[in-house]
């Protein structure tokens, strides 16, 4: 699972805790951490843990991968668009050449 390693780096220092004293109170090993923190790499057990520690909701620790409700910004109606426009173009095309074909 992608975790936000910013996002939970950023939350420890802001507590003032050191890496071992995240693993201490999460319940998880330094080397979890660590890996959690370089590569934003986790299981479901190590976010649940996290969000634990943190007191925070699990979605906040997780990438927008992970968390598609927080990509629904106007990207994805843009996107829309011009897959709609690039049909409708297509399709003007497609008709203009059997038009020009008969």
């Amino acid at each position: 699972m992608d975790l936000n390693s910013t996002k939970i780096r950023e939350i420890r220092t802001s507590k003032g805790w050191t890496q071992q004293q995240l693993a201490e109170i999460s319940d998880l090993s330094l080397r979890t951490i660590q890996r959690v923190e370089v590569q934003g790499l986790g299981s479901l057990e190590t976010s649940k843990s996290l969000a634990a520690a943190f007191e925070v909701e699990r979605d906040l620790l997780l990438t927008a991968i992970n968390n598609p409700t927080k990509d629904k910004g106007p990207s994805k109606r843009i996107n829309t668009y011009f897959l709609l426009l690039s049909f409708m173009a297509g399709s003007l095309i497609g008709a203009m050449g059997l038009w020009l074909i008969t």
